[in-house]
C-alpha cells in the first residue's frame, strides 16, 4: 500500500509540474504580447508601386503592414529566372522596401514571405505582380548595348556597372550646342550576366567616376563639380560641391574648399572621401604652343591638380598640391586643348591633368597624370613623392632620382588611365597610347597607335618597372582610344576587365590627325580578358548609337564588375 501511494504522489507531482511549465510558457507568451503557435499576418498589402523618382525609372517600392515586427524575403521570378532579396527587421515595410533588378518590359511575379526574427511565429506569404517599363527609345536618351561571350573560359560573376556618355561632334552642331548636349546629360547603367539592363540612373550632368560606398549607396562626380551620394532609388542622400566652382553655391549641399571636383573620388576606411580638386595660378613666361618651341611666351593662367581629403561634413583634413611637387614647365600634348576653358575657366591652360587616385595599404596613394604620361606614388604622411613611373624625359633634377627605370625594350605608356595595384603587387593600367611623344617631338599618328590594357611588375626597392602582360592578341584588329579608359582585376577568376573609353573607327584614324579626331563619330566597348599570354576575350560589350543624322556617338568613362546589385538572369547572353 505504501508503494502504491508513493507512485500516485510521484504522478501527481509530475502532472502538477507539467501544468506549472505550461503556465509559465503562457505567461512568457503573454508578456511578449504573442501567442505560442500563432501565425504572422499581413494587416495591409503587400502593394508594389513604381519608383516616383524618375532618375531611376526601372525600380519599384514594396509596402505592407504586418501583425508583428518581421524580416522580409522577396522572391522575384521572370520566366526561368529567379532571384532573392532579403531585408532584416530594421527595414520597416510600411516605409517601403526598394526593389531593383527588373528586366525591361517583362512581367515579374513577386512572392513576399515574412518571418518572425525570434522564430516564435509561423511565416506568412503573399504574391504581387510588377511589369517593368521599357528602356528609353529616344536616340539621344539611351545607347544600343550588345554583349556576347567569346570564350568558354569562366566569366567573373557579378553585375557590370558603367557610365555611358553621349557625344555630338562639333562639326554637326555649334560648339556651344555640342557642349550643352554633351555635358548636360549623365547615365549610370548596370547589366546582369546575360547583358540585360537591370538598373540605370539619369543625371542632369555628365558623370565621371562613381564608387559603391560601404553603406550600399553610390557616390559619383559630375561635370559641374559636384559629388552626389544617392541610394538605389536615385534619391540624393548627401551632396557636396567644390566651394570655389564657377557655378556658385548649391542650396542644401555641403561646400568643400577647392576649385573643382574632377575625374575621381574614393571612400577611405575612416569614412572620409578623397577627391581630385584643382588650383589655378598665374605662371609668368609660360608656353603658348606645344608644337612650336620658338613660339613667344607670356603670362598664363595654369590649372594644377590637388588631392583633397574631406570629412562628410565638408571639412578638408588633408591636401596635396601638384604645383608644390612637380615641374609646371614640363608639359605634354593637349596642354592647349581647351579642357578647362570648356568647363568655365576662360584662358586657363591644362598642365598636369590628373585623372585618377588610388589608395594603397601602406599609407600611400597613386596619382595618375594623363598629360605628364606619368604616375606618382605619394607618401601621405610626408607628402613626398616615393617614385614616378613614366617616360623619363624632361623631369627636373630634383625628381630624376625618383624615376623608375624600364627593364627590357618595352615601350612606355602614354596618356594613360585607370592605374591600379593588383593583389599580386603588379601595376595595371589602360594605355591609350596617344601621341607617344612630348612637346616638341613629332607625335606618332593615330593610324599607328594601338590602345591596350597593360600590366607591369614593380621592383620598388631597386627602382625598376617591367612589362609582363598586355591585351594585345595576334590578329585582333587594333583600336584607338582617344580618351578615358579603366581597368579592374577580377578576384574570383583572375580575369581582367578593360573599359575602352572613347573609341574611333579604323577609317577615321587612317585619315585623321590628333587635332581632327574630335570630329569623328565614336563608339566604345568593355572587355573581360583571361590572364593568359596571349589572353582570351571572355566577354565583350559594345556601346553604339542608334541610327541618327547628327553624328551622335557614345563612349564611357569607366566600367566595373561588382557583387552589390541583386542578380537577375533575364535570358541567355
Amino acid at each position: 500500500m505504501e508503494d502504491f501511494l508513493k507512485t500516485v504522489n510521484r504522478k501527481l507531482l509530475y502532472v502538477a509540474g507539467s501544468f506549472l511549465a505550461l503556465g509559465l510558457l503562457f505567461l512568457i507568451a503573454r508578456a511578449s504580447n504573442q501567442t505560442v503557435g500563432a501565425s504572422l499576418t499581413f494587416v495591409s498589402g503587400p502593394e508594389i508601386r513604381s519608383n516616383s523618382n524618375l532618375a531611376v525609372p526601372r525600380a519599384a517600392i514594396l509596402t505592407f503592414e504586418s501583425s508583428a515586427r518581421v524580416s522580409t524575403q522577396i522572391e522575384i521570378t521572370t520566366g526561368d529566372s529567379r532571384r532573392m532579396l532579403k531585408y532584416g527587421p530594421e527595414k520597416l515595410p510600411r516605409q517601403g522596401l526598394p526593389l531593383i533588378g527588373f528586366c525591361a518590359g517583362l512581367r515579374h511575379e513577386i512572392r513576399v514571405t515574412i518571418s518572425d526574427p525570434e522564430g516564435r511565429l509561423t511565416p506568412a506569404t503573399a504574391h504581387v505582380d510588377f511589369t517593368a517599363p521599357a528602356l528609353p527609345a529616344e536616340v539621344e536618351a539611351f545607347p544600343i548595348i550588345e554583349t556576347k561571350r567569346l570564350s568558354s573560359a569562366p566569366m567573373e560573376p557579378g553585375v557590370t556597372i558603367f557610365n555611358p556618355r553621349r557625344r555630338a561632334p562639333v562639326a554637326r552642331m555649334s560648339s556651344v550646342q555640342a557642349e550643352r548636349f554633351n555635358q548636360g546629360f549623365g547615365l549610370l547603367v548596370a547589366l546582369d550576366v546575360a547583358g540585360n539592363v537591370i538598373w540605370f540612373y539619369r543625371s542632369t550632368s555628365r558623370i565621371s567616376d562613381f564608387e559603391i560606398l560601404r553603406n550600399g549607396n553610390i557616390v559619383f562626380l559630375t561635370q559641374d563639380f559636384r559629388a552626389v551620394e544617392i541610394d538605389l532609388l536615385g534619391n540624393i542622400i548627401t551632396e557636396w560641391y567644390a566651394e570655389n566652382r564657377p557655378q556658385g553655391a548649391i542650396e542644401g549641399a555641403i561646400p568643400v574648399n577647392t576649385l573643382t571636383f574632377h575625374h575621381d573620388i574614393d571612400e577611405l576606411p575612416n569614412g572620409n572621401l578623397l577627391v581630385l580638386g584643382s588650383e589655378r595660378k598665374m605662371i609668368p613666361n609660360y608656353f603658348t604652343s606645344e608644337e612650336n618651341k620658338q613660339a613667344p611666351r607670356k603670362d598664363q593662367w595654369v590649372m594644377g591638380d590637388e588631392v583633397v581629403e574631406f570629412s562628410r561634413d565638408g571639412k578638408v583634413v588633408w591636401r596635396w598640391k601638384a604645383f608644390e611637387h612637380l615641374d609646371v614647365f614640363r608639359i605634354g600634348y593637349e596642354t592647349f586643348s581647351g579642357y578647362w576653358e570648356r568647363r568655365g575657366f576662360p584662358g586657363t591652360i591644362d598642365w598636369s591633368h590628373a585623372n585618377s587616385i588610388v589608395t594603397l595599404d601602406d599609407e600611400s596613394i597613386l596619382v595618375n597624370y594623363r598629360y605628364q604620361s606619368a604616375i606618382t606614388k605619394i607618401d601621405r604622411k610626408t607628402g613626398d613623392i616615393s617614385w614616378i613611373a613614366g617616360e623619363p624625359s624632361g623631369w627636373s633634377r630634383e625628381l630624376q632620382p625618383r624615376l623608375l627605370k624600364m627593364k627590357g625594350d618595352a615601350k612606355w605608356f602614354w596618356h594613360q588611365h585607370g592605374p591600379t595595384i593588383t593583389p599580386n603587387g603588379t601595376l595595371l593600367l589602360f594605355d591609350n597610347g596617344n601621341f607617344q611623344a612630348r612637346p616638341f617631338q613629332e607625335p606618332t599618328p593615330p593610324a599607328q597607335t594601338r590602345s591596350r590594357m597593360v600590366e607591369y611588375s614593380l621592383d620598388q626597392a631597386e627602382g625598376f618597372i617591367q612589362e609582363r602582360w598586355s591585351t594585345v592578341i595576334p590578329d585582333d584588329p587594333p583600336v584607338v582610344s582617344f580618351a578615358m579608359g579603366s581597368t579592374q582585376y577580377l578576384p574570383e577568376t583572375g580575369n581582367l576587365l578593360a573599359g575602352y573609353g572613347f573609341l574611333l573607327s579604323q577609317d577615321d584614324t587612317r585619315d585623321s590627325t590628333w587635332q581632327t579626331l574630335g570630329q569623328s563619330e565614336v563608339w566604345t566597348r568593355i572587355r573581360e580578358y583571361t590572364h593568359d599570354s596571349p589572353p582570351k576575350v571572355v566577354w565583350e560589350l559594345t556601346l553604339r548609337a542608334r541610327d541618327n543624322d547628327f553624328g551622335l556617338g557614345w563612349n564611357l568613362f569607366g566600367a566595373r564588375r561588382i557583387e552589390f546589385f541583386p542578380m537577375s538572369d533575364c535570358g541567355s547572353p
